[in-house]
């Protein structure tokens, strides 16, 4: 009778311990279900912002190229004009305003423009340190058509990747200016051609030190970098806009003054010579 009492108690256990066992294993299941419910709903969510946040990439891009094709249909660039600038306006012919904007670094190197990176210190993303941006960085898939900003001569043209700004290109102008092209993927001109203001010199890309495809575009004036922003927009219609900028660094009043009274400086093959044009 013992034996028999304690046979019923050993199954009885072994129940116990099989409908617990079921249900734990029912409870890990169910939490095993409700976290893949989860990680579908978190995947299913981050899908629909990441499909948000690429129509407004693209809404800002349509509406970019609606600005710029305006820009390029009205062929008045932004309105910065200012009444302390009535000395350029009455002083300077529209001749010396077509001559100087065709001499020094005017429009934009890309035929639609949307910065990505603007000029002045910032967070490295590859160096992941504050340095000096020294020049603009322009929105560009690979293979994108530049143009040079103005007349002049190549100085360097690396169609090798050294790092850096990777495959670039360096044009001297008039007046002692400079402009520089980065990331480029090919190169159409070689060091001492001469180069008229929109000129195809080569395509946009993503060699050297770049985190993505794009335009590196600098300008100097006496081996001093400037800020390229205002001279993207820099036209016939807007020839006065930028002339009460950069003061610190460029004389309009004396390099005006000086193309007046025909002291223009030219550029020889070899090198920079003053002459009259």
């Amino acid at each position: 009778m013992k034996i028999e009492t304690e046979s019923i108690l050993n199954k009885k256990l072994i129940v116990s311990f099989l409908i617990l066992l079921i249900i734990l294993f029912s409870y890990i299941l169910y939490l095993n279900l409700n976290i893949i419910d989860l990680e579908n709903d978190i995947k299913s969510k981050d899908d629909i912002y990441k499909l948000q946040i690429n129509n407004r990439i693209n809404e800002i891009e349509q509406l970019n190229t609606q600005l710029t094709d305006l820009q390029s249909l009205l062929n008045i660039g932004l309105d910065l004009s200012s009444t302390n600038n009535v000395y350029f306006n009455t002083k300077i012919s529209e001749e010396d305003k077509k001559y100087i904007l065709s001499s020094i670094p005017s429009s934009s190197p890309l035929k639609k423009v949307f910065i990505t990176s603007k000029y002045g210190y910032r967070f490295h993303p590859i160096y992941k340190t504050s340095k000096l941006h020294a020049g603009l960085d322009l929105r560009s898939k690979i293979g994108t058509k530049i143009y040079s900003t103005a007349n002049g001569v190549v100085l360097e043209a690396k169609n090798q990747d050294y790092g850096g700004y990777g495959k670039m290109i360096k044009i001297i102008h008039n007046y002692g200016f400079e402009t520089l092209y980065g990331h480029l993927d090919d190169i159409f001109v070689k060091e001492g051609d001469f180069i008229k203001k929109g000129d195809i010199i080569g395509l946009s890309g993503n060699t050297g030190n770049s985190s993505g495809p794009h335009l590196h575009y600098e300008i100097k004036y006496l081996r001093k970098h400037i800020n390229p922003q205002d001279f993207l927009y820099w036209n016939i219609k807007t020839f006065d806009t930028i002339l009460n900028k950069n003061q610190d660094r460029i004389d309009w009043k004396n390099l005006i003054y000086a193309i007046k009274n025909n002291k223009n400086i030219t550029i020889n093959k070899e090198v920079n010579v003053v002459g009259t044009r």
